[in-house]
Order: structure tokens, then sequence, then C-alpha cells
């Protein structure tokens, strides 16, 4: 009790030497993990895991909250003097210090895989996401494609160790053996527990799985009607895993890593920001955030597929279609620029 008292006193005192600035804004000179704004991680080690894919391990500072296996996270860094953001999956146990698995695709992604060392700062938001294992889960499936495995590794490193009778069976979809992520460790896991059963599938040798009710997954996983389903990876890819499910009246979890987009049928269409009197032409195969990329204006945005909702802005007037589906949007309201193209007018309050 004495201790708080004292802590309070001290930390009293010490903000009346700073104001108006926060204590935290000189601790950061000594300690580059303090900060009054913003949570911050610094790199502890880099692991490269394929040619184009490695995992960043950090620790992070105060306001983290520890994630829960499947989640995901905002990352940022700094490029040319901005502060930029992507979201991505964390692959590390819970309970340990996190991790994220990166495949070196976007200006983001690239600059951690190729530039990021141990000390290298990294700003963070707080985990996020509902992709993530019930409680008491049955006997599980995951099917998984590409660095969609990242959140599912999370959930293997997790669940085995706390249950390793547990009866999972993954099968996992890489170009070929020199791309598939985490193989080795894969396999260890597999011989520590018997109870989980990988099924490789390289897409150069063995062609695309066959998702029909005939087809791969029956042959690979005869009982797969019978388990709770999860599937990460492209959306075409788990599109097919939840129609597979659907047809025996279950339902599999998703986690989409891109966006499939329609073209518009309409052609260009045109987006208007009141707040700087501008109108931009938007084509029809872009999203309005593309659109404003390509003529030099920075929305705010985040993961680019929809997801993570960084990117939702004021629409006052007109309408919108979602580039996946087609459907539109006339209320207005908040839109999502990442994910919406105008139909063929909208105004933003931007």
């Amino acid at each position: 009790m004495k201790k708080n008292r004292a802590r309070k006193v001290l930390k009293f005192a010490v903000s009346q030497l700073t104001y108006p600035r926060d204590p935290k804004d000189f601790l950061q000179v000594f300690h580059n993990l303090a900060s009054a704004r913003y949570t911050r991680g610094v790199v502890s080690r880099v692991v490269r895991e394929t040619s184009d894919t490695a995992t960043i391990y950090f620790r992070a500072g105060d306001g983290w909250t520890p994630h829960v296996a499947g989640q995901w996270a905002r990352i940022g860094v700094s490029l040319n003097g901005k502060r930029v953001w992507r979201p991505f999956s964390i692959s590390a146990a819970e309970g340990h210090d996190p991790s994220i698995t990166v495949k070196a695709n976007g200006e983001v992604s690239q600059n951690l895989v190729h530039e990021a060392t141990p000390g290298t700062l990294l700003y963070l938001e707080e985990p996020s996401g509902q992709f993530v294992l019930d409680e008491t889960p049955a006997s599980i499936l995951f099917i998984v494609a590409g660095s969609g495995i990242t959140p599912v590794m999370s959930m293997l490193r997790t669940l085995m160790p706390r249950r390793p009778d547990h009866d999972v069976v993954l099968i996992y979809s890489s170009r070929s053996p020199q791309d598939c992520i985490f193989h080795d460790e894969i396999l260890e896991l597999a011989d520590q527990f018997p109870g989980l059963k990988p099924k490789f599938w390289f897409s150069r040798e063995d062609g695309r799985i066959d998702f029909s009710e005939t087809g791969d997954v029956p042959r690979l996983c005869p009982d797969y009607q019978d388990r709770e389903m999860y599937s990460s990876g492209p959306d075409a890819f788990v599109s097919r895993v939840q129609e597979l499910a659907v047809l025996h009246g279950g339902e599999s979890r998703v986690e989409r890593f891109d966006v499939t987009r329609r073209t518009s049928a309409n052609g260009n269409g045109e987006v208007y920001f009141s707040r700087s009197d501008e109108t931009l032409e938007v084509t029809g195969a872009d999203s309005i955030l593309e659109a404003a990329e390509n003529s030099g204006r920075q929305l705010p945005h985040g993961c680019r597929i929809g997801i993570c909702r960084s990117c939702l802005v004021p629409m006052t007037d007109g309408q919108v279609s979602d580039i996946r589906t087609g459907d539109l949007t006339q209320d207005p309201g908040l839109v999502q620029t990442c994910i919406t193209r105008p139909a063929p007018w909208v105004a933003l309050d931007i």
C-alpha cells in the first residue's frame, strides 16, 4: 500500500516537471519502447523461412495486449519519412513474445523481409480478429494455402502442447517444398504429437486441389465432414473450402489473405472530394483507394482487403459498389475505400 502511494506521488512530481509533455515522451530518449501516444515494438530476431518469407520476432512495449492464437495485428514501419501500416497474422504461440511471418509482396512486407534486423523499431496496434479456436474444439481439419499457414501455425503451436492427444489434420497447399513455410517444424510437431497429421500438397507437382465431394479432400481426410473446419489463404481458395463445407450442412471458419474482385460493367466512375472540391476519375478495375493513390492523394488505409476497416470515410451522396460482390451501397454513411468504387459517382467528405 505504501509502495503504491509512493509511486503515485513520484509520478505526480515527475509529471509536474515535464508538463505539458507526458513523462514517457522523455523516457523514450533512453528506452525506445516507451511512448505516450502509441505502442512500439523492437525486432529481436529475424528467421528466414523461404527465399521470400521471414519470421520477425519482436518485443512489445506498454499497451500491447497478448494475442489469441489465430489473430492478426496492424504493424507500422517508417518508409520514406512516412509511417505505413499493414495487418499481419501473428505466428507465435499464445503466451510467447509475438512474431509475424511475412511474405515479401508489398512495400511494407518487402521492407520487413529484406530490411528488418534486431533493433528495428515497429509501431503496433493491438491484436484483433475472430479466426480463433473454440475453447474445447473436437477433431479439427485445417485447410490452408501459401502464407495462410501463418495464423494456423500460431494455433498449432498453442494447441498441440496443451492437448497432445488432440486429433488434428492439416492439409497445406503450397507451390513446392521450397515454398512451404514451416515445413520442417510441422513435421517435427507431428513427430512429437502423433495427433497432428499433416498432408502436404504441392501444386506444381499435384495441380490444384479438387474440392468436389469426390475429390482430393475426402481422399486426404475421409472423415472431414465430422471435423471442425478452418481455412486460411487466398479468397478463391477459402471460398471453395466454404462451398464444400456447406454441401454437408456445415461451415468453415475462414481467414482471407486477398480479395477476388469483379471488374465494373459500367466502366469508369467519379469520386468527388468535398473538402478539397476536387473530382477524380476511377477506372472500372480500381478501388477508390487505388485511384486516389495513383493520383498522388493519401487516404487512410490498412489491410487493403476489407478486414481492418481503417479506410472508412464518410459518403455524403451518390453510391458505391463492392469490388468483390458488386453489391451497391446507396445510403449516406461510412464506406471502405479499399473495396469499393463509384457506381458511377460518389461524394466523400474528405
